[in-house]
């Protein structure tokens, strides 16, 4: 054994992150797509969403996105012609294989009521984990 080897401690994942405090409900992508434009000063990126919360989202796209910056997002119907747009601050992104993940939290919630599609969604994801029960 080699005296002056010492093992690297490894990061403790709950003080990288800080925890969820509300739900997130993924979207159905194989039925429902839905495209989002992170609008930038400078450039506008493309992609669709991940998954969502009233206070945050997750975006999937085809080209690197960088975090800490601020942005316009901009989410469009699948099947309407609805927008939905929040000011947010990309806090972090995962790269998996070519897809790049990028998450965010909004200025101001998103309701989840049935007044956006976004909020539909929310309603009809809850409604049916809850009869998974």
């Amino acid at each position: 054994m080699n005296p002056w080897f010492r093992p690297k401690s490894k990061p403790d994942g709950s003080k990288l992150r800080p925890k969820r405090r509300e739900p997130r409900y993924t979207v159905p992508v194989l039925s429902v797509r839905i495209t989002a434009e992170l609008i930038t000063t400078t450039r506008t990126y493309h992609g669709i969403l991940w998954d969502i919360s009233t206070r945050g989202a997750c975006v999937q796209s085809y080209v690197p996105i960088p975090t800490g910056i601020s942005c316009t997002l901009r989410l469009h119907q699948h099947a309407g012609s609805q927008v939905i747009e929040r000011e947010a601050r990309l806090l972090w992104s995962d790269d998996v294989m070519r897809a790049h993940y990028v998450g965010m939290s909004f200025d101001e919630p998103i309701p989840v009521d049935s007044s956006t599609f976004l909020g539909t969604l929310m309603l009809n994801a809850r409604s049916s984990q809850d009869g998974a029960e």
